[in-house]
Order: C-alpha cells, then sequence, then structure tokens
C-alpha cells in the first residue's frame, strides 16, 4: 500500500509485512467497528497492522463496518456482489442501509475474478444504477483489500475532521418519512444519529419526544439531565 496524503496527514509512514502505515502521532486513531462475519477477512488484518485505527469488534445490525460513529460500510467482493444479487440478499440489505440514521455506503471491491456466478452482466450492472439511484446509495469502488482500507481512512478522515452538525444531519432533509423523523430530532440540542433513534423508538413519535419531561427523558440512555434540559428548554 502506498503512502496515503489526505488534508492534513502525512504520506510518510513505516511499511510493516509490505503495508505502508501513515500515522499522525498528534491524532487519536480512528475508531472502526467490524462485524464478527468480517473476522476472516484481509481488510480486517490491514486495519489492525497499520496502526491508524481503534478496530473493535462488534455485532453490527447493517453493514461490515462502521466509522467514526458516523457511516456504515457495506463491502463486498464482485464475486459476492453477483452471488447477493441472484440469491436475493443485495435489496433488502440496500433497504436496510438506507433506512440506517447512519451515512451508508457500498464498497465494492475488486479485482473482478475470472469466473464469476451465473448472472448475467446486464443484470449486475442493473443492480448498481438501481443502488445508486434508486436507493441512494453511494456506490464506491476499490482495486483489493488495501485500496479498500485507503477509502475506509479517507472517510474516516473527512468524518473527523466536518462540521459535527453537517456530518450528524443530512445534507439535505429526506424524503422517507422515517429518515425525516430521525432528521428532525437531530435538531435538538446533543443528539445525534444513534441517540435520535433510540427517542424515537422509546416515544414512539417526534411529538411524544418534544412533549416528554425531564424526568422521562432522561430514562433513555445517553440522556443527562443536562441534555434533558437542554432540550427541554428549546421545545418550550
Amino acid at each position: 500500500m502506498d503512502g496515503i496524503a489526505v488534508d492534513g496527514i502525512s504520506d510518510t509512514g513505516s511499511v510493516q509485512n509490505g503495508v505502508t502505515c501513515v500515522a499522525d502521532a498528534r491524532a487519536r486513531p480512528y475508531l472502526l467497528r467490524v462485524d464478527f462475519s468480517e473476522r476472516n477477512a484481509g481488510l480486517l488484518d490491514l486495519a489492525r497492522r497499520c496502526g491508524e485505527f481503534d478496530v473493535q469488534m462488534a455485532r453490527l445490525n447493517t453493514g461490515d463496518d462502521f466509522i467514526e460513529s458516523g457511516v456504515v460500510v457495506e463491502r463486498k467482493t464482485y464475486a459476492d456482489f453477483a452471488t447477493s444479487l441472484a440469491d436475493g440478499r443485495l435489496f433488502p440489505q440496500a433497504a436496510a442501509l438506507a433506512r440506517s440514521p447512519h451515512r451508508p455506503i457500498v464498497l465494492l471491491e475488486g479485482p473482478r475474478p475470472p469466473h464469476m456466478p451465473d448472472v448475467h452482466p446486464h443484470a449486475l450492472k442493473g443492480a448498481l444504477v438501481s443502488l445508486a439511484v434508486m436507493w441512494r446509495l453511494p456506490v464506491l469502488h476499490a482495486r483489493d483489500p488495501e485500496d479498500s482500507l485507503r477509502i475506509l481512512l479517507y472517510l474516516a478522515h473527512q468524518l473527523r475532521n466536518s462540521d459535527p452538525a453537517i456530518a450528524q444531519r443530512y445534507d439535505r432533509k429526506p424524503k422517507r418519512l422515517a429518515s425525516q423523523k430521525l432528521y428532525m430530532l437531530q435538531g435538538l440540542p446533543g443528539v445525534g444519529p444513534a441517540l435520535a433513534n433510540r427517542l424515537l423508538v422509546q416515544f414512539g413519535s417526534v411529538e411524544r419526544v418534544v412533549a416528554a419531561d425531564e424526568e422521562t427523558l432522561v430514562q433513555v440512555r445517553g440522556v443527562g439531565q443536562k441534555k434533558a434540559a437542554r432540550i427541554r428548554a428549546l421545545v418550550r
């Protein structure tokens, strides 16, 4: 893996087992949660050896990787992409990603194998178009696991160095009703995507959240007395 030059990150680093590790000693490692299903993936080994990620294994509800509490990544090789289309897994996974309160990304990792599952190339192309247009899911392409690691690093760096309000809320108001509710709740003081989801699950509606008193709000994990008071002060 070549040195990576991202804004604010040096493009020099040490080489460990053929992987160039680019680290900024002044910054803490980026948080990377990896689903247990990916425990044998080459990308996981690269992320651990690189030294720029605090890698934590977890049971993720959606996706394979979760970066800096902001981006959920569904990573597929070309063969797995074709197989998941053929066996019907692809679009349910797309639906789950689209419903996520976090920013979802599909990462398609190559190279394309010489022998693909029995899926017509036009069907594969159509599926990619559907993900990007119908499901509004960005599809990024990586040459190999090392290139995937480079993309994860870019994502983590941009998340950490962007305006928190922009990183936590959608750039444009979403059209789906469930996403609109989460968008509204993220406008409350100290409420990010995960807490917005917990509030909606706990109370069942935005109306009940804003009508709740401080004693009821603090029963939700992540809401303390100060945050509850700030929320009540805003919605009065």
